[in-house]
């Protein structure tokens, strides 16, 4: 029986702990506002759903998690 992956959620400017979370608690600790890019296994997610779509993908299924980077948008030059 195949089971969603947990997600090892990581940003640059955090302490990353290799905390690992359930699809649902990454509800509350992923910001998809303008200002942050959140990629999943290098690929780029616009909200909680399109994490639930590429999660439940065959290909990604059985693993034990995935790879999720969370970087905020820094303006200036």
């Amino acid at each position: 029986m195949s089971r969603l992956p947990k997600l090892k959620i990581q940003s640059p400017f955090e302490n990353n702990n290799n905390d690992l979370y359930e699809l649902e608690q990454a509800k509350n600790r992923i910001d998809y506002g303008a200002g942050t890019i959140v990629t999943v296994e290098e690929q780029v997610v616009s909200s909680h759903e399109g994490l639930a779509q590429l999660a439940s993908m065959e290909q990604y299924r059985d693993k034990e998690f995935l790879e999720v980077m969370v970087v905020p948008l820094i303006g200036g030059g």
